[in-house]
């Protein structure tokens, strides 16, 4: 018994040892100078000698603590958590906010570590919804700490010493820079940490105070584990296929300043662009809106147009495309690719929206029958993008066409077009309805935003095959032109995730 609780023991202390390699080797590559605090200390000596950095504790027997910190952040510089102060600030409380927030950063950068982070946590968060920061840790803040920081591009063997813990052991994560509510999210979803426990913030039950506690809720984490299963085995680090947010870089000082100040060009940037693609005509308004920075590339040949009475007219009227989505404008790039008008219907949108678009736009009503009256009448009068998806995807994903495949059944066949988009500030979608509506404005007031457009061979719905079997067919060749990932992902997963609602717009 003894010799098998010994063995126990050294496997345990082993895999310990290896988590603690990898964190100071593949995710900070440093040690903290100050230890960290763990409540209940270590149980063997074995398990003590393997963790001396304080990067990887023990807490307890079934436990260990990890320090966020050291994962969240590359450096140990005075402005490295200036960046997701500042996405909570402008995508929370308005680009006002994140002003003063960039304002005070001279001072910020001479204040000691605590009262920077208060400092930071008070002009952030002072005044907002308990629920509106929540969404912000949710989903926009897991994005720019995938892209900046290390946990997810740790290497297979750091995840296999994770996986490989025994079951009744879990993972904690500490952050002594960060509210819990910035960070808790990323961890759990996407590294999967069991338990988060940070710095929490102060307030009533629906707003906060912006005022930061000043030491951990080791009670609050105490509960959390006992209430913690360890989740089923699943593989991390898990990818971000979803976020959120309007801004499209890392907002560091620097960064930020150069955005404020390109902001009033960008505008005015965006009013030129929608007017060239307004009141000009198709052929000229592409040539002269390339002069702004507007770029679209089109990768091989277009589709020749079918003249009256030839072989290759449409008995059904136009042609059908159908691409994947990446932000409101793609039947436009389509429309410049081809070098003339087509028609577009979509699930969501918005008044402004209309009004701006140079092209024909329909809403469809998610009842089937209405739906197939409108695009039937629309594809009567001339060509017509769809976008089977349902919503915009950001990431090198596609999701799951709509399980109706009533696009499938329109035409006797379809023209896949793998379109993508590239913006460098700006993101041009978004989940909430008043944002949602200036998606359009803010992909034109990137300093050169570009559409890739690509179409693909037709896809015969007559062949025989179901509309699930063409509506796959399609999905595939889009995937394998664009060397995206096909999901079983749709629009409701992708709004209960960022916006906590199915993604149902009323219409009338």
């Amino acid at each position: 018994m003894d010799a098998c609780m010994a063995t126990t023991g050294e496997r345990f202390a082993n895999r310990l040892l290896s988590i603690h390699r990898f964190v100071n080797r593949s995710l900070v590559g440093r040690l903290l100078r100050t230890a960290l605090p763990v409540p209940g200390g270590a149980t063997t000596a074995a398990v003590a000698a393997a963790a001396p950095s304080p990067l990887v504790r023990q807490l307890g027997k079934n436990a260990l603590v990890v320090d966020a910190d050291a994962l969240l952040l590359k450096q140990p510089s005075p402005g490295a958590a200036f960046p997701p102060y500042f996405l909570v600030a402008v995508e929370a409380g308005g680009y006002l906010r994140g002003l003063v927030l960039l304002a005070l950063y001279p001072v910020l950068h001479v204040l000691p570590h605590g009262a920077r982070a208060r400092a930071m946590a008070f002009v952030s968060f002072c005044g907002l919804r308990r629920d509106e920061a929540a969404r912000i840790g949710r989903a926009v803040l897991p994005k720019l700490f995938s892209r900046e920081a290390a946990p997810l591009g740790m290497g297979m063997r750091g995840v296999e010493a994770l996986n490989a813990l025994p079951k009744e052991v879990k993972l904690v994560a500490v952050s002594r820079t960060f509210p819990t509510v910035m960070v808790e999210a990323f961890l759990k979803e996407y590294v999967g940490f069991h338990a988060v426990a940070g710095r929490e913030l102060k307030g009533g039950p629906r707003y906060l105070t912006g005022a930061m506690a000043d030491e951990l809720d080791t009670e609050r984490l105490a509960r959390v584990l006992k209430q913690t299963e360890r989740a089923a085995s699943c593989a991390y680090p898990k990818p971000v296929v979803f976020h959120d947010g309007r801004l499209a870089f890392t907002p560091t000082p620097a960064a930020a300043l150069a955005m404020y100040i390109y902001f009033p060009f960008a505008v005015a940037l965006a009013v030129i662009r929608i007017a060239i693609y307004v009141l000009l005509p198709w052929r000229l308004s592409s040539v002269v809106a390339g002069l702004t920075g507007v770029r679209v590339r089109v990768i091989g040949p277009t589709p020749a147009a079918a003249e009256d009475g030839s072989d290759d007219a449409k008995p059904y009227g136009g042609r059908l495309y159908a691409c994947n989505h990446r932000t409101l404008l793609d039947p436009v790039g389509i429309a410049c690719a081809l070098r003339g008008p087509v028609a577009a219907v979509t699930y969501s949108l918005s008044r402004l929206s209309e009004v701006l678009s140079p092209i024909p736009l329909r809403r469809l009503t998610r009842n089937r029958e209405e739906d197939r009256r409108r695009m039937s009448s629309m594809l009567a009068r001339g060509d017509v993008v769809v976008c089977p998806e349902g919503t915009t995807c950001r990431e090198p994903y596609l999701l799951r066409f709509s399980p109706l495949a009533l696009f499938a059944e329109l035409a006797a066949e379809v023209t896949p077009v793998a379109v993508d988009a590239r913006t460098t500030v700006f993101y041009a979608t978004s989940t909430s309805p008043v944002a949602k509506s200036f998606d359009s404005v803010y992909f034109l007031m990137n300093p050169r935003p570009e559409y890739s457009v690509q179409f693909l061979e037709p896809v015969n719905t007559e062949s025989g095959k179901s509309s699930i079997e063409v509506a796959n067919e399609v999905q595939a060749a889009l995937a394998s032109a664009l060397g995206f990932e096909g999901t079983a992902l749709t629009r409701k997963d992708k709004y209960l995730l960022l916006a906590g609602n199915e993604g149902v717009v009323k219409t009338k």
